[in-house]
């Protein structure tokens, strides 16, 4: 009876590790990082956690920080009007997830491009100064945005690759509300 608990302790043991091991080989970190310096200066750093539902659907979560100085920011149409450098720290929060539509382009078109082209969508939620918008106001204003597109990722290892997204605001009313304007939201990024 003993050897019979003993061995079943063991076999439930050894099967949570196989899950636990499974889990861990499924999960996959990254993030995107952009840098402009000059007269306008825009720093981000996006850190994400994604985990991979099946071989080709992932899912995750992250995290946005943006440093923002403009030396010519447009203030408002009113008195003072005109141009002043503007600082300000945007931050938030983003659900994605993607698709890989073709595992391999090469068995489409035999040239030896061995890249993936992958579907994303994601909310983000992020947090600016309302002066950003808008030059007396005061505080912070959340605002929320539904990104669709997709990209291209380019394997440079067993778990790695670099990533060329290209995302479409859908849910924009306002271009000059709004940071990402009318154009694409471009994105380089990394996993692993």
């Amino acid at each position: 009876m003993k050897k019979r608990i003993f061995l079943g302790v063991m076999f439930c043991a050894l099967s949570v590790t196989t899950q636990a091991q499974e889990f861990k080989d499924r999960l996959f970190y990254g993030g995107n990082f952009g840098l402009i310096i000059g007269q306008f200066t825009d720093i981000e750093l996006s850190p994400h956690v994604g985990y991979y539902i099946t071989n080709r659907w992932a899912a995750g979560i992250g995290f946005t920080y943006e440093y923002y100085n403009n030396k010519y920011h447009w203030q408002d149409l009113n008195p003072p009007h005109g141009f002043e450098r503007y600082e300000s720290h945007i931050f938030g929060g983003r659900l994605f997830t993607n698709y890989v539509l073709v595992n391999n382009v090469n068995d489409y078109i035999p040239l030896g491009l061995n890249f993936r082209i992958f579907a994303h969508a994601e909310y983000e939620l992020m947090a600016y100064e309302k002066g950003f918008f808008d030059y007396d106001a005061q505080g912070r204003k959340f605002i929320n945005s539904f990104l669709l597109g997709g990209g291209f990722r380019f394997p440079m290892g067993r778990r790695s690759s670099m990533n060329l997204t290209l995302l479409w605001k859908l849910n924009s009313n306002n271009m000059f509300n709004d940071i990402y304007g009318s154009g694409p939201v471009i994105r380089i990024g990394y996993n692993f």
